[in-house]
């Protein structure tokens, strides 16, 4: 029996829940209906603000912008896993940049405190954080507040970063997917993260299950730009 249009659509969000990605032809395939059935079908959802549609067919939206302290015990033990794992990438002695995002802060959370590094950062939990750290020398990014993420941004972040070169970058990540790369739906946060990933030596990248396959608006680099790719599938 035929699909109706809506049920259709449902089962292409189904699929794209289950798998990050589809593709037209291929789904035409399975769904026994045109290619040019599904290109519409992909670009009303996309419209409807349900998914992003790519060259190929179509891929997750990332997860909405959200206040810190709403995603701050979101996926927490998923989080907690992947910082473990980056924090073992942090040296007696580094100088780590780490920007804002709630698994960044869990991977603080998971140093030991008499551990000796430095670390950079425009996160004000992250730096209230780090009172707790005797042996860790702070270096704060002034610029512009965001209230939202509880992070500086601006002009005043991308000067001071000029003068860092710092052995390791944590990057938070918004979205990532293989087709577009890492992506933000903010375009000063993508140009603040092009930045600190410019001039780190090695850049490391949290990601959660639900931002794998997800795409934005703007473009910060390609996955293989970065030197450590943790996620759940790692394990």
């Amino acid at each position: 029996m035929k699909m109706l249009k809506a049920e259709r659509q449902d089962k292409i969000l189904e699929i794209l829940s289950l798998e990050n990605k589809i593709i037209a032809s291929e789904l035409s395939v399975r769904l026994e209906v045109s290619e040019d059935t599904i290109r519409r079908d992909i670009k009303e959802l996309d419209q409807r603000g349900l998914l992003k549609k790519v060259h190929s067919g179509a891929v997750k939206n990332g997860p909405l912008k959200e206040d810190f302290d709403a995603r701050i015990d979101l996926n927490l033990e998923e989080k907690i896993r992947l910082a473990k794992k980056g924090a073992e990438l942090i040296k007696p002695g580094s100088v780590i940049l780490i920007d804002d995002g709630t698994t960044n802060y869990q991977v603080i959370k998971q140093l030991d405190k008499h551990m000796r590094c430095t670390v950079i950062t425009n996160s004000i939990p992250i730096i209230l954080l780090l009172r707790d750290y005797p042996n860790i020398d702070v270096i704060t990014l002034g610029g512009n507040l965001y209230k939202s993420s509880m992070a500086t941004y601006g002009y005043e972040v991308i000067k001071q970063l000029e003068l860092l070169h710092p052995d390791l970058y944590f990057m938070g990540i918004y979205c990532m997917s293989s087709e577009v790369g890492i992506s933000h739906s903010s375009m000063e946060e993508c140009q603040l993260k092009q930045k600190m990933l410019s001039v780190s030596y090695q850049t490391a990248a949290l990601v959660t299950k639900e931002k794998i396959g997800s795409v934005s608006n703007y473009v910060i680099c390609k996955t293989g730009d970065i030197t450590y790719l943790i996620t759940d599938s790692d394990q």
